[in-house]
């Protein structure tokens, strides 16, 4: 079983991070972006293999996706209105003056939030534009057990709840916090279990013959396994005030 463990994404990982995940960026962004508000450009700071920037797309003409990892952008969703650029939150130099009028941060804001990040996005924000923090956290200890999945618990600082609440350019306008369950297929399952490089070095010991995505999937549609998923999502929706 795996305790609280720090995510760790390689190329396999990557491959089935594309393949599926839950459509919890698009539940989130419809809590706190208004009905009809939109935005001319936006910007996803760690936009990954692109979910959390194609979500934006629905509230902006033009999405940057952000994300410093390579083998991410490699599989990243393509969509017309988003351009992906390699790079991390804090260098954002590559980006025109006061051009975003809304950022989100997917997940991402944790491993983001420095000083260079907080003049960066007062640099590219004009004042009064949107920043949008979110997380989720997609509960899969129970599944893991059911599995007979050994996996080693690593010690992990990681906090969902990182937000830019003590800082002074950052004014909050709405926050909260839900647990959602959502029903998953067999396949969308192990893609969501592989997604992360601990749990795929898991399941290569548990089915001892290469890739065990298909003998995964098999062993779900052949169990009693539960073919759902928990998760807790949060979310704050700032304002920022500008230099």
């Amino acid at each position: 079983m795996c305790a609280r463990m720090t995510e760790r994404y390689d190329s396999k990982a990557a491959r089935h991070y594309a393949a599926f995940r839950p459509r919890l960026h698009r539940l989130i962004l419809d809590r706190v972006i208004r009905p009809h508000e939109s935005f001319q450009v936006g910007l996803d700071v760690g936009c990954g293999t692109g979910y959390s920037a194609v979500a934006l797309t629905k509230y902006c003409d033009r999405v940057f996706g952000l994300d410093p990892s390579r083998s991410m952008l490699d599989v990243a969703q393509r969509h017309p209105k988003i351009t992906y650029l390699q790079g991390s939150g804090d260098a954002l130099g590559q980006l025109p003056v006061q051009v975003f009028g809304v950022v989100t941060f997917a997940g991402s804001l944790f491993y983001a939030k420095t000083n260079r990040l907080r003049s960066e996005l007062v640099r590219v924000c004009p004042p009064g534009g949107t920043i949008v923090a979110y997380d989720f956290e997609v509960l899969l200890n129970e599944v893991m057990a059911e599995l007979g999945a050994d996996c080693p618990a690593v010690a992990s600082d990681y906090d969902h709840r990182a937000n830019f609440s003590d800082w002074a350019e950052f004014t909050v306008d709405s926050s909260g916090t839900e647990r959602l369950r959502l029903e998953v297929t067999g396949p969308e399952m192990a893609h969501l279990l592989l997604a992360d490089s601990n749990r795929y070095d898991a399941f290569v010991r548990r089915f001892s013959n290469g890739d065990p995505f298909e003998s995964l999937v098999g062993y779900l549609e052949n169990s009693r396994v539960q073919m759902r998923m928990d998760a807790d999502m949060y979310f704050t929706r700032y304002r920022i005030l500008g230099s």
